[in-house]
């Protein structure tokens, strides 16, 4: 069994994995990533590119750790276009909250009230109670018995699959080395510290172990137990495509989105099946049930070209957050997994985080919400 070593080790190549080892590689550190498959081609390529605001509302960790993130992505973004000359086509294209009872009434004036008191944006409030009117008058084919909206202005979306194309690009570039087609099948230790991983053919030693590894996180090794608890929440999406587009904001309500591109291709999503298990098949029942959300609020679509239908697996976690930081039980070993539905979002933040654990060992974010081994 051959051996090679590294200052660190990454295990997976989704937009988590890959914005680690690009920050790392930058910064100096000599950076091996390992992906069971290709680099991006699961939850990061099946998602639909929403990059969703916090409520302003709330002020929890997760939801200061997102605004943190949100921050940081034209940034990240223009960095990546300008590195590799592939476009992930960022666009602060806001989203529009669809409102159809009165809880989600309440909810909405409570967010304008809470923007209210914040810096606005150049554009306005960063979060505006409309009325039907006015939502109808910003997306004038949006109908269904909708009561008004809640127009969302810092919300984002990229093309998902060419921003992780760009990533996977820029990886070479700062000296990461990707193997791809090589599952781990468990952490290399001496004693109770993690000194790398084992596949099957080969043993890679590094002083730091990152595990981003997403809905496949937990089943790397039994040392895990009672660490981390990731299991897999199968997504799935529709894509339409209509010229010209029928709308520009990205439209949600409940679990349901709709994010259209700029040349007309739409995507529609997402359900939210945590008993699927590891299956990426989509089912007649949840393609139907995305489609008629579609054309509750947007009855233009049935006149939509279906293009395809695919599943992705969100790594989910107990409590809806993800974990990251040191395992105490396993030093050697940083996870960075768990981030459910705001895997893309949570990407520069992620990165950042992590790569500061290993420079300096410490954090500008308190971890502890987020740490592996918490009640949830």
């Amino acid at each position: 069994m051959s051996e090679t070593s590294s200052d660190v080790i990454v295990v997976g190549g989704g937009i988590i994995g890959c914005s680690i080892a690009y920050r790392l590689g930058r910064g100096g550190d000599s950076v091996t990533l390992l992906e069971r498959g290709e680099c991006g081609r699961e939850a990061s390529w099946a998602g639909a590119g929403f990059v969703e605001q916090s409520s302003v509302v709330r002020d929890d960790p997760l939801a200061r750790l997102r605004r943190a993130s949100m921050a940081r992505y034209p940034a990240f973004c223009e960095e990546l276009t300008r590195a590799t000359g592939i476009d992930p086509e960022f666009i602060n294209c806001g989203s529009l909250d669809l409102i159809t009872d009165d809880n989600q009434e309440a909810a909405a004036r409570r967010e304008d009230e809470a923007a209210a008191a914040l810096p606005a944006l150049r554009n306005g409030p960063q979060a505006e109670h409309l009325t039907r009117k006015r939502a109808r008058q910003l997306e004038p084919e949006l109908r269904g018995r909708i009561r008004g909206a809640l127009l969302r202005r810092a919300t984002f979306q990229v093309r998902n699959p060419r921003l992780m194309a760009s990533l996977r690009a820029a990886l070479p570039a700062v000296g990461v080395l990707v193997r791809e087609h090589c599952p781990v099948v468990d952490f290399a230790t001496d004693d109770a510290t993690v000194t790398g991983v084992r596949t099957a053919s080969a043993t890679f030693h590094a002083a730091h172990v990152v595990l981003a590894a997403g809905a496949w996180s937990s089943a790397i090794s039994s040392m895990l137990d009672g660490q981390i608890a990731v299991r897999p929440v199968r997504g799935q999406i529709v894509q339409l495509e209509m010229i010209p587009r029928p709308f520009s904001h990205i439209l949600s309500h409940g679990k349901t989105y709709l994010v259209c591109r700029r040349d007309g291709k739409i995507l529609v999503g997402s359900t939210e099946e945590p008993r699927a298990g590891f299956d990426k098949n989509n089912t007649a029942s949840g393609v139907e049930k995305l489609l008629r959300e579609a054309r509750r609020f947007v009855p233009l679509l049935e006149h939509a070209r279906l293009l395809r239908c695919w599943a992705g697996l969100r790594p989910g976690s107990a409590d809806n957050k993800p974990y990251i930081g040191p395992v105490a039980d396993l030093p050697g070993l940083i996870v960075a997994t768990g981030h459910s539905r705001s895997g893309l979002t949570l990407a520069p933040i992620t990165a950042e985080l992590v790569a500061d654990l290993i420079l300096s060992g410490s954090t500008a974010f308190p971890l502890d919400p987020f740490l592996p081994g918490r009640e949830s």
